[in-house]
């Protein structure tokens, strides 16, 4: 009795701690390739201005094909060099900052991700791998940075947007096990699209220490137009899929869906998007026609990739006399970009951050972070040294976050939650839970256990899995010094399948086959059978849990 007093007395300092704290965070993202760059562009650990970050993640790191555990990238460079070591060993000069690493990243795609996910069995195999890469490494948490959850055009499933959010419970589950006070943190974009097809994002930002947005890489050659690419806000000639997408309304989106605005932290593009422009086109301005064939700008002499400069490669070269270049000034998006005769890049510069810091502190965010500290012109080649980084760190850590704001939620309806992952014997000891305050104002998380069994209920699922559901009956409003409520009592499941599945919650399986349709499947949610049904023309495939087209299903066992 005494240990689980102590252990509840821990949650809920751990608790209050969070909640006031209000120190803002600078995050800096570090890509451990840099020190491959020739010259001036090589950037090892040493180059790092630790003193000017909360947060430092190592990027990256992966998953495996087969056995869904810890993908070490560049062993030769991280552990052969001690490149992982020679990181978190920086915590002896800075005990107060956080080093972290980040699994994940555009290059990784996302098919490995989809399939991890997919089954609490390989599921727990990536969490077992990451909590013995963290310790052995002395990193201080994870970075989630998959890319993206749900999205067909990278490899990933329909089911994965529940199974992510399963992923992020049982890794929190996990870290508290472990405890070491590790940090658990993602990388998210803004298009609502991707939000839609990934992200349950009341419920991830409950269980996330920080949402690190993303919010660049807005536009680029991909688009088939000139035009910077982390535009603050909307502009006249934005579009169609382009008129909400800048930066102001991104993070408002995600508070509108429900994550507080003090768990968002805003991202700073320390690079440009560049392109070429279509031959004899003279119109320069923003949305102006490009060879899209080209695939981006010239690429430049150090980070070397076609579209993409780093800051310290456009500031020597735009910003030098007698150059060619010309700069402009994006009035309504708050960046610059220069172009000079078929090349244009948009960027990011000293004077558009100084707008970006401050709009973060009016709006009351968590504070900035950058993709990546390595592009910052941390050499003083065009002037001081570390200029962008100088900013962020003037302006965050002089900063107080406020408590986040109220009425700027649209709730989350009783019938769109989605069931969380229950903790059972395959993740370890059970952890004893208290109810913790809700921060924003969409519908709490916790409910009260009910002292009957729950009888069996139907739900058909639709792109996202499951994310429309039949709206139950509405429970009694809980009292307002708690933010428990009464489980709904659910309308009975249909008679043909009590033969087939009498109690789907003493299965050892986490997914069960409905034994007479195909496009059926069972799962125990919040202590009930559920049956699933997946989207028309598919059915339920038994080998990776997800619904899926009959031709990879192989189910000749039964018809759909």
């Amino acid at each position: 009795m005494r240990v689980l007093l102590a252990t509840l007395a821990v949650l809920a300092v751990a608790t209050t701690a969070i909640e006031a704290d209000s120190k803002a965070r600078i995050v800096c993202y570090f890509s451990n390739w840099a020190v491959y760059r020739p010259g001036v562009g090589r950037y090892g650990i040493e180059d790092i201005p630790v003193d000017m970050c909360t947060h430092i993640i190592y990027s990256f790191i992966g998953v495996t094909e087969k056995s869904n555990e810890v993908l070490i990238i560049d062993p030769e460079l991280d552990v052969e060099k001690s490149g992982f070591r020679n990181f978190t060993a920086l915590r002896k000069s800075h005990p107060d900052v956080k080093f972290m690493v980040a699994v994940g990243g555009w290059a990784e795609g996302g098919s490995k991700y989809s399939h991890m996910v997919a089954q609490k069995q390989t599921r727990m195999s990536f969490i077992r791998s990451v909590v013995d890469f963290l310790k052995k490494y002395d990193f201080d948490g994870l970075d989630l940075d998959w890319e993206y959850p749900g999205a067909a055009d990278r490899g990933g499933s329909f089911s994965d947007k529940d199974r992510f959010l399963y992923l992020v419970q049982e890794l929190k589950r996990a870290f508290f096990r472990a405890g070491r006070g590790w940090e658990l943190t993602a990388a998210v974009p803004l298009a609502n699209f991707r939000l839609m097809e990934g992200y349950h994002v009341p419920d991830l930002c409950q269980e996330l220490d920080a949402i690190h947005v993303m919010s660049y890489d807005l536009r680029g050659n991909w688009a088939g137009f000139a035009d910077v690419h982390s535009p603050l806000y909307k502009r006249p000639h934005d579009q169609w899929a382009y008129e909400k997408l800048n930066v102001n309304d991104g993070l408002a989106l995600w508070e509108e869906k429900g994550c507080p605005s003090n768990k968002l932290v805003v991202g700073i593009p320390f690079y440009g998007r560049s392109f070429t422009l279509s031959a004899g086109n003279n119109n320069y301005g923003l949305g102006t026609y490009i060879n899209k064939e080209a695939g981006g700008g010239d690429p430049a002499p150090y980070t070397n990739a076609t579209g993409f400069w780093a800051y310290y490669e456009i500031c020597t070269e735009v910003d030098k006399d007698g150059s060619g270049w010309t700069k402009k000034w994006d009035e309504q998006g708050k960046c610059p970009y220069a172009y000079k005769g078929t090349q244009w890049v948009g960027y990011e510069d000293p004077r558009s951050v100084e707008i970006k810091m401050n709009w973060i502190k009016q709006k009351g965010y968590l504070g900035a972070m950058t993709w990546a500290i390595d592009m910052d012109d941390f050499k003083g080649l065009c002037g001081d040294e570390n200029p962008l980084m100088k900013l962020l760190h003037k302006h965050m850590s002089s900063y107080t976050v406020p408590p986040p704001r109220t009425g700027n939620t649209t709730p989350t309806p009783e019938w769109a939650r989605p069931p969380s992952t229950p903790s059972d014997s395959s993740e370890g000891a059970p952890i004893p839970t208290t109810t913790a305050k809700p921060t924003t104002t969409a519908r709490p998380t916790t409910a009260k256990p009910s002292t009957t069994k729950a009888p069996q209920v139907s739900i058909d699922e639709d792109d996202n899995d499951i994310a429309v559901r039949p709206e139950p009956p509405k429970a009694p409003e809980a009292p307002e010094e708690t933010a428990e409520v009464e489980v709904p009592e659910a309308p009975e499941h249909p008679t043909e399948n009590e033969v087939d599945n009498p109690d789907i919650c003493n299965s050892e399986e986490d997914y069960v086959a409905d034994k007479k349709k195909c496009d059926k499947y069972w799962r125990c949610v919040n202590g009930e059978g559920v049956q699933f049904t997946c989207q028309p023309g598919t059915v339920f495939n038994i080998k990776l849990n997800v619904c899926d087209w009959p031709d990879n299903a192989n189910r000749d066992d039964c018809q759909p």
